[in-house]
């Protein structure tokens, strides 16, 4: 889990992308109560990606988990005068989102290594924006991944 999330800050570091201050692994979903960015844990099984849950799996096989990787930024809402913010001013808002779906489909191969020079068995990962609660906009990467 600490690998994967320095492996996330670095991707974003790399592309000189900001991250928000608050960051952290967790297991189950992350609260958003903040800006953040959240490695979580949602299952490990015995085999690699894709494979089917109802075929039978020997011992020695690998083993894949899968993360949820979700990036939590502050937008703009319904102000004090009751008035929804401009459509520009959400769209505005709505770009570092875009960036980070695109910046986590580029990190992807930072998942797939089984050492430091060799390439994994494959990733299988989906990215989305959540609908916008709370006064946060989330991008959240769903990866599924062998475990070194």
């Amino acid at each position: 889990m600490d690998r994967a999330l320095e492996k996330v800050e670095a991707v974003f570091q790399s592309y000189d992308v900001p991250l928000p201050e608050r960051r952290y692994w967790t297991i189950g979903a992350p609260a958003i109560d903040c800006a953040q960015l959240v490695v979580s844990f949602v299952q490990a099984y015995l085999g690699t990606p894709g494979d089917e849950a109802s075929t039978p799996q020997r011992c020695h096989m690998p083993r894949s988990v899968v993360l949820s990787i979700s990036i939590a930024r502050e937008i703009p809402t319904v102000g004090q005068s009751g008035r929804p913010p401009s459509g520009t001013t959400i769209e505005e808002a709505s770009y570092i989102s875009a960036v980070d779906a695109w910046v986590l489909l580029e990190s992807l191969n930072q998942f797939d290594q089984w050492d430091e020079v060799g390439s994994g068995m494959g990733v299988i990962a989906t990215v989305e924006g959540t609908t916008p609660a709370g006064g946060f906009q989330v991008t959240t990467m769903q990866l599924t991944m062998v475990v070194p």
